[in-house]
């Protein structure tokens, strides 16, 4: 059960990586639990995602255009 839960957490990062690039080619900021990262901080990133599990939002403008993508950690699965 361990291991799933490993491979699980190791999709959800690469996941989010990809989500970070994508958003980083349009300029729309990336925030994990309120904090902006960039795919420079990775390393730093993986060491926050560690132990939980996350759910992504988005926020936009009064024209419906995306401003800012949040993902937010959810207490379970």
């Amino acid at each position: 059960m361990k291991q799933k839960s490993k491979e699980l957490k190791d999709e959800m990062y690469e996941w989010l990586l990809s989500e970070i690039r994508a958003a980083q080619v349009t300029g729309v900021p990336v925030a994990v639990d309120g904090k902006i990262y960039s795919i420079k901080e990775a390393d730093e990133l993986k060491g926050v995602m560690e132990n939980h599990y996350y759910m992504k939002s988005y926020t936009g403008d009064e024209f419906g255009k995306i401003v800012r993508i949040d993902f937010d950690h959810i207490t379970s699965v």
